[in-house]
């Protein structure tokens, strides 16, 4: 055997010796002459754009990622992907990177040695590495508020500029939106806001995708909210060509140049890559095309990509006159820029990208509702992280906060993320970004329990109560002790509302420190169904009514008394006669329920027209069985996907009425629909101008996929017609069966008509002048599938993966059991004229009171406010970000979003704030700067400054409809000055 080893080399060896010598690096070869794409005169450039697209979460947890853990799931780490691309730029000067999520590439920094700080830093000023996007991820656009996303992408791009900022400096001026399931008009007009002159993305509307392909009209620029933003559409997805991934874990071959090899492919190779540039340039119309070599978590072996890509690009230059085409290492930026100077305006485009489908039947409108319980907490988190940094921009250098924002404020970027808050994630890694959170929101509740303590000079311990939606609070408990409450309000206007406060029993008396006067609470029980979600509810809730000083706190007490003298009695359950409508009267309305089933009737706006308006509203519960896919298309529906069995949803059933409790304050009517997996109470508060619904749905049975829907049907005529928020900022006009910008051929009569809902939907009778707006508490999916009809997808519990990568179906499970989901709607009817107060009571939603309590100390200051201006504000002010940044010695530096929520559109007009006295910041205000939203940058290098700045006088803003404008406040203090 081993003779025959050995002969068998030395035939080899003599077969190698007579072989001629070959040049195998020369890069010319017999390529027939092209003729020139259609419309395209002379050589076209093609951009070569190296990237991975890493998800900061998807498949694997952030952390399994980085590391590159668990590859039984998905092989490869993040930070392997850049040692090996940082090697391969220092090694050559020529070749180009573009790097985009901020969490990963932090996290990479801060192990790195100086010297290799210092290689990273010369390739970002060299242009060799670019930061794209710049956010700390690249977030979702319809499941996320606009408050996170400006946090998340200040986040990224603050950090950068604090790295890499400098004279040569370059911040990120491309939004690169590659991965996220349809783009909003919103994300698009932030971005613009934020500097950014591009943007970038793959995925759209297969058909009008189609039409804008054959058109030519693949770039475009996005007119959102007033700005302009060049937007281009990527050429098949943003991966390489077909059969040119190069990287570790493809399966295409390699440059194989030598031609004496059995393996030499570059004649058909080349050919090939032509054939692919040929017929994606015949879809644009400037001389530039862009390739995106890379993919998913891409470049774990650098070396191998380059070394295979540099093969490619030396043998199409070096026929260039042949093929007509010559590569160059780039970037977005560089080839926006080449796009723009080559070719006249582009068209315009208005509305947005929603929904997005990539097949007739294949509907990704399910993800506006997958994981309701993750939704409203991310949203309840950014209630959380603001009132946290209010904190701790008033606390003074003495005070000592028990923690920081940073972990919040880091937990709620990763959570922006598109396949995190967008509910399309494995459920380990939905857990570990829950997981994320809850730390984070400790570390806050800490800020801000201490912080509060401190300006109330409470003598005791304060705690958050994280249950309170659920009845419960670890320090209500003890029913023997007296209660400290105090109550914090972010807005910057004052407000009234109703407290709610878990208690074992009824027998204490209501005090408001402020007042100092006794005040009115009225027990009520708790639900069954709260029950149910909490085994540990306590039995009772206090309510009372509290007034609340803007950005501050007000302070009540709920003084025990056991021996029982002057308590008030719960609430009661009041029979009610079948055959009579239940009328529930408030100050604003009257609303009227059936007096067997609980379900709303029709509502009376007592303020509308002279005498008021009624109309039709009624309410149900309705479930769409999912799709398991069928004969026409094998799509099921999934985390990503809608697709419903049937082209209507069967009805859950008439709901019981089991409670009618009515109080001076409020009046809840409880129902309880068929199976018990479904309860809703409905509140009418006396002096509010919403009527809230409270919705409890789950466990959802498992007998097959169902997705839960709550359905409002009105008198209105609608025309067909109904508005939804764009991540919470403009509405957006939809017309059912309808897009804007091309014909729709209409596939899936009810996933199509699905639209995400960041915070309200809302429809219309221009002829009677009243609407309905129903405001979401997290981001849910919504239709108007008939006149007068808004419905809300609320729940989803599906039995199959929808084949779209992640690979396990939406079935979530808390304690052994399907997931219960709670939430609210709050429904606004009013006449079109008072429309515009949807935007003042959405701000009351979003900005829920932040309560804290005490049960040992007493307290001796009890209302305080961080707004000090002698001007009230307006109610459409917002104070979007109220934050302590590092400042000098014996300053105070704070950066400051102000925002006019009211557009133009609504009736908005200017609003002007001085500076000078805002807030009650230690020293006066020695100077400010204006910075672009994300406040990494000079705002006179997004607009032009002195057109932006016109109508603002010395320490004097003015805030134009709808604009948000941030600024950095510099306070002069004295070293023994302390707010608290």
């Amino acid at each position: 055997m081993k003779l025959s080893v050995l002969c068998l080399v030395l035939v080899w060896t003599v077969v190698i010796a007579d072989e001629p010598d070959i040049d195998i690096n020369h890069a010319n070869i017999d390529i027939p002459s092209r003729e020139k794409v259609p419309g395209h005169k002379g050589t076209i450039t093609v951009h070569v754009v190296p990237h991975t697209h890493d998800d900061v979460g998807w498949l694997k947890t952030v952390d399994q990622y980085y590391y590159g853990s668990r590859d039984d799931i998905y092989k490869g780490g993040v930070q392997y992907i850049i040692d090996t691309v940082i090697e391969q730029l220092v090694k050559d000067p020529k070749k180009k990177f573009i790097y985009v999520e901020v969490a990963f590439f932090k996290r990479w920094w801060e192990e790195q040695d100086k010297e290799t700080r210092q290689q990273v830093k010369n390739l970002v000023t060299g242009g060799q590495l670019e930061f794209i996007n710049g956010g700390y991820c690249m977030n979702d656009e319809a499941s996320v508020h606009y408050t996170a996303t400006i946090d998340q992408m200040s986040e990224g791009l603050v950090w950068l500029k604090e790295q890499f900022g400098g004279p040569h400096y370059n911040p990120p001026t491309i939004a690169w939106q590659i991965d996220p399931f349809g783009h909003s008009s919103a994300h698009a007009a932030l971005s613009a806001q934020m500097g950014m002159k591009g943007l970038f993305f793959a995925r759209m509307h297969y058909q009008d995708y189609d039409k804008r392909k054959k058109n030519k009209d693949l770039e475009f620029n996005w007119k959102a909210e007033g700005e302009d933003m060049f937007t281009s559409v990527m050429y098949r997805h943003y991966n390489a060509p077909p059969g040119f991934n190069f990287d570790r874990r493809g399966v295409d071959p390699p440059m194989v140049r030598n031609p004496q090899s059995p393996e030499y492919n570059i004649p058909e190779r080349v050919e090939d890559f032509v054939s692919y540039l040929e017929e994606q340039a015949s879809h644009y119309r400037s001389g530039n095309i862009m390739l995106t070599m890379g993919g998913d978590f891409c470049y774990q072996n650098a070396h191998k990509y380059f070394k295979n890509l540099d093969i490619l690009m030396e043998y199409i230059n070096a026929n260039t006159t042949a093929n007509g085409f010559k590569m160059i290492y780039s970037t977005p930026s560089q080839y926006m820029d080449a796009v723009l100077k080559s070719i006249g305006a582009l068209q315009n485009k208005t509305d947005d990208l929603f929904p997005y489908a990539d097949g007739p039947h294949s509907y990704w409108t399910g993800y506006f509702t997958s994981r309701p319980a993750l939704k409203g907490y991310v949203r309840d988190c950014n209630n959380v992280l603001q009132v946290c940094k209010h904190v701790e921009a008033a606390a003074g250098v003495e005070d000592k906060l028990g923690g920081s924002s940073e972990l919040l404020r880091l937990a709620m970027g990763v959570s922006q993320h598109h396949d995190a808050v967008s509910g399309t994630s494995k459920q380990h890694v939905a857990n570990d970004y829950a997981r994320r959170l809850a730390a984070g929101q400790t570390e806050c509740e800490n800020v801000i329990t201490s912080g509060l303590k401190a300006k109330a000079v409470y003598t005791g311990k304060l705690e958050a109560c994280r249950l309170l939606n659920e009845s419960y609070c670890e320090v209500t408990q003890d029913g023997n002790r007296s209660l400290s409450i105090v109550v914090y309000n972010a807005r910057v206007t004052p407000r009234v509302e109703y407290i709610r406060i878990p208690l074992t029993h009824p027998h204490y008396h209501g005090y408001n420190l402020v007042t100092q006067q006794y005040m009115q609470i009225e027990y009520i029980k708790v639900s069954p169904a709260t029950r149910a979600l909490n085994p540990n509810a306590l039995p009772l809730e206090a309510v009372f009514r509290a007034e609340l000083p803007p950005l501050g706190f007000a302070s009540f007490q709920l003084k025990v008394s056991l021996n029982y003298l002057g308590s008030s009695p719960v609430l009661r359950s009041v029979p009610v006669y079948y055959g009579e409508d239940l009328m529930v009267e408030s100050k604003i309305y009257k609303v009227y329920f059936d007096s067997r089933t609980g379900a709303m009737k029709m509502i009376t706006n007592k303020l509308a027209g002279l005498s008021g308006r009624t109309d039709k509203v009624t309410q149900r519960f309705m479930e769409y069985s999912s799709s398991t896919g069928d004969k026409v298309d094998k799509q099921p529906s999934g985390a990503y996907i809608f697709r419903p069995l049937n082209d209507s949803p069967d009805d859950l059933g008439d709901p019981v009425l089991t409670d009618y409790i009515p109080g001076e304050q409020f009046t809840e009517i409880w129902q309880t629909f068929p199976d018990g997996w479904i309860s809703q109470v409905t509140r009418v508060y006396n002096d509010k101008f919403y009527i809230e619904v409270e919705w409890t749905v789950g466990p959802i049975p498992l007998d097959h996929g169902r997705e839960i829907i709550t359905r409002y049907d009105t008198s209105l005529s609608t025309n067909k017609t109904f508005y939804t928020d764009s991540n919470g900022r403009e509405l957006v006009k939809r017309v059912l069966n309808k897009q804007p910008t091309w014909d729709l051929n209409v596939t899936e009569p009810i996933a199509g008509n699905y639209y995400p809902v960041n915070t309200r939907a809302t429809i219309v009778d221009s002829t009677k002048g009243m609407q309905l707006t129903v405001l979401t508490d997290r981001s849910q999916g919504a239709a108007s599938l008939a006149e007068g009809q808004v419905e809300f997808m609320v729940h989803r519990r599906i039995l199959k993966d929808d084949y779209r990568g992640v690979a396990e179906p939406l079935n979530e499970t808390a304690n052994g059991h399907g997931l219960i989901a709670r939430g609210k709607h709050w429904l606004f009817y009013s006449d079109t004229m008072s429309y515009h107060m949807h935007r003042d009571i959405g701000l009351d939603m979003f900005y829920k009171p932040s309560v804290v309590i005490g049960n040992e100390g007493e307290l001796e200051v009890p209302t305080w406010n961080f707004y000090k201006s002698s001007t009230p504000a307006s109610e459409y002010l917002n104070v979007v970000t109220l934050q302590k940044i590092p400042s000098a010695e014996n300053t105070t530096a704070l950066l400051v979003r102000l925002e006019n929520t009211l557009p133009a559109s609504e009736g908005g007009k200017p609003i002007s704030v001085r500076l000078d006295d805002m807030f009650g910041t230690p020293g006066k205000l020695k100077g400010y700067q204006e910075l672009g939203l994300a406040a990494d940058r000079d705002i006179a290098k997004v607009v032009d400054y002195k057109s932006h700045t016109q109508y603002d006088d010395a320490d004097t803003i003015t805030l134009q409809p709808f604009q948000i404008r941030t600024f950095v406040l510099n306070f002069v203090t004295n070293e023994t000055e302390n707010t608290f």
